[in-house]
C-alpha cells in the first residue's frame, strides 16, 4: 500500500520531467544570440529580450497542420499565465521567407491574442537560427495551388529570462505543462 503512494508521486514527476526538459531538467548552453526582422520590418534581437520568458517555435504561415495548432497552444499558455503574460513572449520564426513577408507575418499574428512577434530573414539567416536549435526543415514541391508545402520542426523551445534554452515541448503537449515550466523561471 506505501508503495502505492509514492510510486505515483514519482512516477507523475518523473512524466513531467520527461516532457518538460527533453533534457530531464537540465539547462543547455544558450543557443547564441541572433537578428532578423520582425512583423513590423524592424530588426528584432534575440538579446534584447532578456528578462523575458521566450517560448520559440519555427513554421509558416500557410502551415494547414502544425503551426495552428502550436500557436493555439501558445495563446492558451498566455491566457493561464494571467497578470504575468507581459514577462513572456511568443517568438514565431517563418522558414518560409518567400511567402511570409513582414507584412504577412504582421497579419497573420494579429489572429492570436499571446504577446507574439514574428520573424523572417534571408534564407542564410534563417538557416543559421534554425541550425543553432537543432531544428530542421524541408521545402517541398507539391501540387496545391502553392506549389510546395514546408516540413518542419514542431518543437516549442523555452528560454529563460537569460537567454539560456531550458526545455523543449513537443505541439502536442498540453498547455499546462508549458505554463508549468515558464512559470518555473520565474521561482
Amino acid at each position: 500500500m506505501i508503495y502505492k503512494r509514492l510510486l505515483s508521486p514519482l512516477l507523475v514527476c518523473a512524466l513531467i520531467q520527461a516532457a518538460m526538459g527533453r533534457q530531464s531538467g537540465s539547462e543547455t548552453a544558450a543557443p547564441g544570440d541572433f537578428t532578423l526582422t520582425d512583423h513590423h520590418g524592424a530588426k528584432f534581437r534575440l538579446a534584447d529580450q532578456r528578462g523575458k520568458a521566450i517560448l520559440l517555435f519555427f513554421g509558416y504561415t500557410s502551415c494547414a497542420e502544425a503551426c495552428p495548432v502550436i500557436l493555439s497552444r501558445i495563446n492558451s499558455v498566455f491566457k493561464q499565465l494571467g497578470d504575468d503574460r507581459e514577462k513572456a513572449l511568443a517568438v514565431f520564426i517563418s522558414i518560409d521567407p518567400q511567402r511570409d513577408t513582414p507584412q504577412v507575418l504582421a497579419e497573420y499574428v494579429n489572429y492570436f491574442s499571446a504577446n507574439t512577434v514574428a520573424l523572417t530573414g534571408k534564407k542564410e539567416e534563417l538557416d543559421a537560427v534554425v541550425k543553432q536549435y537543432g531544428a530542421k526543415y524541408e521545402i517541398e514541391k507539391s501540387d496545391s495551388a502553392l506549389g510546395y508545402h514546408v516540413s518542419h520542426t514542431t518543437d516549442i523551445y523555452l528560454i529563460d529570462q537569460r537567454g539560456v534554452l531550458r526545455s523543449r515541448f513537443k505541439h502536442t503537449d498540453r498547455a499546462e505543462l508549458m505554463v508549468a515550466g515558464v512559470k518555473r523561471l520565474w521561482q
